[in-house]
């Protein structure tokens, strides 16, 4: 098919560290594909989802297709283990991991105390920064522009981390909100706390994505400061929305500039055949569903305001500000890579070159189907 208009796409990113070069393959080719068919509005990420998103939509927004393109590979090639201390480092984390999935007993320092978790996260750190020109960053962050706007505005991007203090959810984004006015009204210490249920955005900054992927076995968490002056710490966005999808939908923009259809790219497979009673394949499937309960929860959600929307539910002002959004996926599997072979917690820590090289070949050509699929070419 091949629709009068383009499709507004926004492409979610779920995280799962090594997994997600098959991510970047999927991004590459739809960025290398896009036509008069769909356009991209937006990108959402965790942990290393937030990762390509990032790179993918710092390309878009300071250059061009290609420049998105050239980053992701280069993003990738950065991670792998090229060097012999990095293969060596690299093969000993993996079966480190390994052997605790397996239940073996083996000594492990928190991030904290551990030399090597510092020097990862100091290089993912640098490896981040390197995309970003000498244009700052903060001057891509803007406010939304008027709900009746009929201009097509520029991609955005969703980061996902979680605030480890109050346990609440944050999302980083670079379409902030108008601020809302405080309420005088108490609050009974018995009633959950309105800062909790709030969407509200903070603005895109480096510690956001380093927080996204700081997974808390591995690094230590990003400290940031609130708007109070005090200082939270933020841990890999696994533990909150992975990745952000509701919020695709939210912010005053009009009906026509939200998604027509959000494309999830899906690290964790939702079925999984075999038996789970040792403990590496319990390891193995708890990460799995893990990884995989945010994401259902706001799958459900915008399922059941379809629902609403269809059923007329909805107040006339209210219907305006939204529409029914169809939701399609990109799974990674087994099966995906040739020849398949089984992905466990530990790959997901693998930066074997190799690896990353197939999972991404394996993303750019799930892509491809997938656009088969959809627009027949």
């Amino acid at each position: 098919m091949t629709p009068s208009t383009p499709t507004n796409v926004a492409i979610a990113c779920q995280g799962g560290g090594s997994h997600t070069a098959f991510t970047a393959g999927v991004l590459k080719h739809v960025l290398r594909e896009q036509g008069s068919d769909y356009r991209i509005s937006a990108l959402s990420g965790t942990s290393g989802g937030a990762l390509c998103a990032f790179v993918a939509w710092y390309g878009l927004r300071t250059g061009t297709h290609e420049k998105a393109i050239s980053s992701l590979d280069a993003l990738w090639d950065a991670v792998a283990a090229n060097t012999p201390p990095e293969r060596l480092a690299n093969t000993g984390l993996v079966w480190s991991s390994r052997l605790l999935e397996m239940g073996f007993p083996i000594v492990q320092l928190p991030p904290s105390r551990n030399i090597f978790s510092a020097i990862g996260q100091t290089v993912l750190r640098e490896t981040i920064e390197s995309f970003v020109d000498a244009e700052p960053l903060d001057e891509l962050v803007f406010e939304h522009q008027p709900a009746d706007s009929t201009h097509p505005l520029p991609p955005k991007i969703l980061v996902s981390a979680v605030d480890v203090n109050d346990g609440s959810f944050s999302v980083f984004t670079d379409r902030l909100e108008p601020e809302s006015p405080a309420s005088d009204h108490p609050v009974d210490s018995c009633v959950i706390r309105p800062d909790y249920l709030t969407e509200r955005p903070r603005p895109l900054t480096i510690d956001a994505v380093v927080a996204s992927t700081a997974v808390p076995t591995l690094f230590e968490g990003v400290t940031m400061t609130e708007s109070d002056g005090s200082t939270h710490s933020y841990w890999d966005g696994l533990f909150s929305q992975n990745p952000p999808l509701r919020n695709l939908l939210s912010g005053p923009e009009s009906k026509a500039q939200k998604p027509d259809e959000i494309w999830l790219v899906r690290i964790n497979p939702t079925h999984r055949e075999g038996d789970f009673r040792t403990l590496e394949a319990i390891a193995d499937r708890r990460n799995e569903l893990a990884g995989n309960l945010s994401l259902h929860q706001e799958l459900f959600f915008i399922d059941r305001v379809n629902q609403w929307l269809e059923a007329g539910a909805f107040t006339d002002d209210f219907g305006e500000q939204y529409k029914s959004v169809t939701v399609r996926q990109i799974e990674l599997t087994d099966e995906s890579l040739s020849p398949p072979r089984r992905l466990t917690p530990s790959t997901k820590l693998d930066r074997d070159p190799t690896l990353l090289t197939e999972l991404m070949h394996a993303g750019e050509e799930h892509a491809r189907d997938f656009l088969g699929r959809i627009y027949e070419c």
